[in-house]
């Protein structure tokens, strides 16, 4: 494999991280055998003068085996960039907003062009792009980096080292994220910042591969204390307020006020100077930078480690000290060490400045049993994330050309030939049947199938993806899939056809929901369900997209039915969220969000009185309704008016009918995802919730329960709204109960990937292949159904069918 890695400055002694671990990412490939060449600028360094070529052009080769290619640096307009960068360096914290550019466009370009400047680095890329299987980039935020990656793009691996600073939240950040092939993240916390920044389009090409660190000597069986004897906590790093140290030194103080006997000390390694005082002679020491080889003798003997940076894509000392059995404390808001430290349990998280000197408390009393034992986690942890033999197997791994997606069942072209046609009564855009239909048509056509969908119903946003039914694309297909989820004109045919067929049941609502909002529908809906036992001898195969609705087809007769569940990518948010719901959402107020058809059993009027409730604890909080109504629709007309009846039209928004982009924006900037609805037969936006890591706090009815499995906090009553509202806004604080329900809802998400479900739509495929053209079914009446078709079509026009009657 031919690999290139491409970062500003490259040297065997530059100090940078990014810089150090470019340099054994580049040794440790040559070693194993890959040709590998490091593209890199003639400046020297991020110290030295970025418009100054330091160094000789051309290509010299390393004893470690792989070749380094130098190019000339130009000048640059430093004094505009040192204008843009100075400005996004004053943005405070709380004014960055993702998918919101922080600078003006312009300025934004600036910064991306004139940072450092290597037109004939830009230009190898361009001209030789085509003979490297990948460019490995790092890290994202120089020109030659972000300029690179647009240019060889799907061969682009984009290795970030990202942070949580101004820098991050630019557009041409986001292009790079969005253009590279591969995304490459030192840590879980790491990756978990970029699917935040730039959303979860970019979970499919995202892989942890760690960063290999190499420990000093020292053992891990050291005894806890410095050379007088007492016990220690350790700082290792810079030792500045961009690391949090002042705030660490001030949490000892706090700590040494009210425990004044306390033996504890506090020791701090490392660049720069911590300013202690007088007071703090013989407890707190600054030593200074020290070698490795006291480095490693303070992790042997310190009690624990505190790392209390913000800004880390990974820490290399938290990954010493587990490597040494010690126990870590990190700041609870860097998601690079805090998901590390949760994940391997080997330590404590803190955020303000009380809670660390509450964690020096914690040390000073915990006995040494225990903290061994979170050491001893940690470890566990540091060696396969910082072990480098298995980070260089993970690199190797993300390198190998990508077979497709779902190769094992691809591969199996048994569809030649043949033609499998779905037929549904309406296509519609964007809601969970079509999106089905669709995954299924793609999925059908990889295996070698011909496939169409065939609808009576057309949105003209997704005309160009169906064809009209008419009872002759129905006689040519070799086999049908039908969706049902209320009977419509096209189901007698579906019934007198006598092909192998298979029925996907979506569920019909209730008709109590609807009596008092459109008791003309009533009988139709529950004619709909009451012939599901006329349907059942005329499908063999049969399935429901959850085990609730296999169920109900089970008691209607239908023999042995399966689940199919529907599939929920993130590959479905690779756009651009809307700029404008980003910013006007993330203006500080609580966004409380719920996705799904104004329809009567979705109990939109129960999350109003709740959330009239929730407003006494968070004032400021607004509820987003999203959801088509349909017009004269008495349901939406009920909704409007209790929303005027309780004082909250200034509090709910009601986007109706939105696009991808604008649903993606209201997802990214949600807080809480809360559910009231009584009946779903699957409820796909409780998963897509998962998939930009909003809590999810759901009403336990129907498959929702199941949709969600023990990711989520549900509840089985709605009578004590106040405690409803209380343990809402308990999920929206950023404490352990919304991380622990994030953690799981991250890992119940991947069941419903397109890889999980597909291993299932083969199964059903397979069953419908085999079954004899020839063969014939009893022939069971279907003049109910036909009548069902006839009373359904006296009601409405036939373009104009209510969306809320299917699922």
């Amino acid at each position: 494999m031919k690999l290139a890695l491409v970062i500003p400055w490259f040297g065997r002694d530059l100090k940078g991280g990014a810089e150090q671990q470019a340099w054994q990412i580049a040794a440790r490939l040559a070693a194993r055998g890959h040709e590998l060449e490091v593209l890199t600028t003639c400046s020297r360094s991020h110290q030295d003068d970025w418009a100054t070529n330091h160094l000789p052009p051309g290509a010299t080769v390393e004893r470690e085996g792989f070749t380094v290619r130098r190019f000339r640096v130009e000048e640059r307009d430093r004094q505009e960039f040192d204008r843009v960068c100075g400005a996004l360096l004053q943005l405070p914290a709380e004014e960055l907003k993702a998918g919101v550019p922080p600078v003006p466009a312009e300025d934004s370009r600036i910064f991306a062009n004139e940072l450092i400047k290597s037109p004939e680095l830009l230009r190898f890329l361009e001209r030789e792009k085509e003979n490297y299987d990948w460019f490995l980039f790092l890290p994202y935020l120089y020109g030659p980096v972000l300029n690179g990656v647009a240019i060889v793009r799907e061969r682009a691996a984009l290795q970030p080292c990202l942070h949580d600073e101004a820098y991050a939240y630019l557009p041409e950040v986001a292009e790079a994220f969005a253009n590279a092939g591969l995304l490459l993240f030192n840590s879980e916390g790491e990756q978990e910042l970029a699917q935040r920044l730039f959303g979860p389009g970019i979970w499919p090409k995202s892989r942890l591969v760690g960063e290999g660190v190499e420990v000093e000597a020292g053992g891990r069986n050291g005894t806890g204390a410095a050379a007088s004897g007492d016990p220690f906590v350790l700082y290792l790093g810079r030792k500045d307020a961009g690391k949090n140290v002042p705030m660490l030194v001030n949490a000892f103080r706090r700590f040494r006020a009210v425990r004044p006997n306390s033996k504890l000390r506090l020791l701090l390694a490392g660049n720069g100077s911590a300013e202690l005082r007088d007071a703090d002679a013989g407890r707190a020491e600054d030593l200074g930078l020290v070698s490795e080889e006291r480095k490693a003798e303070l992790l042997r003997d310190c009690a624990a480690l505190f790392q209390p940076s913000q800004n880390e894509s990974f820490s290399r000392v938290i990954m010493e000290a587990w490597a040494h059995g010690k126990p870590v404390a990190a700041h609870a808001s860097c998601l690079a060490t805090a998901v590390a430290v949760e994940r391997a349990n080997g330590g404590w998280l803190a955020a303000e400045e009380a809670e660390w000197a509450e964690l020096f408390v914690t040390v000073a009393r915990q006995s040494s049993r225990d903290m061994a034992a979170l050491g001893e986690n940690g470890r566990r942890y540091a060696e396969n994330i910082a072990d480098w033999d298995k980070v260089m197997e993970r690199y190797e791994a993300a390198f190998q050309k990508e077979q497709p997606r779902h190769a094992a069942t691809s591969a199996r072209k048994s569809g030649a030939g043949r033609k499998i046609n779905q037929f549904l009564p309406n296509l519609g855009y964007g809601d969970a049947i079509s999106n089905h239909a669709l995954w299924l048509r793609n999925h059908l056509r990889s295996r070698g199938f011909s496939s169409e969908i065939h609808v009576r119903f057309i949105d003209p946003r997704v005309a160009h993806e169906c064809h009209l039914f008419s009872p002759e694309a129905l006689a040519a297909s070799d086999a049908a899939i039908y969706h049902h989820s209320i009977g419509s004109e096209i189901t007698p045919h579906l019934l007198s056809y006598e092909r192998p067929k298979a029925l996907i049941y979506h569920n019909i609502t209730p008709a109590d929901f609807f009596a008092p909002f459109r008791p003309d529908l009533v009988p139709i809906l529950q004619k709909g369900r009451d012939e599901l036992t006329e349907i059942a001898p005329r499908f063999p195969i049969s399935c429901g997209v959850s085990r609730y609705n296999a169920q109900e087809l089970a008691e209607h007769g239908f023999a042995n039915p399966a689940v199919l569940p529907i599939p929920v990518s993130p590959e479905k948010w690779q756009l651009t969220a809307d700029a404008t719901v980003m910013e006007e959402m993330q203006d500080g107020s609580t966004n409380l969000l719920f996705v799904g058809r104004l329809a009567p059993n979705k109990k939109q009027e129960d999350l109003l009185r709740a959330f009239e409730v929730y407003l006494e604890l968070d004032p400021g909080a607004r509820l987003i309704l999203i959801g088509k109504p349909e017009e004269n629709d008495p349901y939406a007309a009920f909704i409007n008016d209790l929303i005027t009846s309780l004082g909250l039209e200034e509090s709910v928004v009601l986007p109706g009918s939105i696009a991808e982009a604008q649903l993606a924006a209201y997802y990214r900037t949600a807080d809480l995802f809360w559910s009231m609805s009584e009946h779903e037969g699957f409820c796909v936006p409780l998963i897509e919730a998962m998939w930009f890591d909003v809590p999810v706090f759901a009403y336990k009815s129907s498959a929702i329960p199941e949709t969600l499995g023990e990711a989520a906090l549900m509840f089985t009553s709605k009578e004590d709204l106040a405690t409803l509202a209380a343990t809402a806004h308990l999920l929206v604080q950023r404490g352990k109960l919304r991380r622990t329900v994030i953690r799981a809802q991250q890992q119940r998400r991947r069941d419903f990937l397109p890889e999980k479900v597909v291993q299932l739509m083969d199964r059903l495929t397979d069953e419908l292949i085999k079954l004899e053209v020839t063969k014939k079914w009893p022939f069971h009446s279907c003049d109910g159904i036909q009548r069902a078709a006839t009373l359904l079509f006296q009601f409405w026009p036939r373009d104009n069918l209510p969306a809320y009657l299917y699922g």
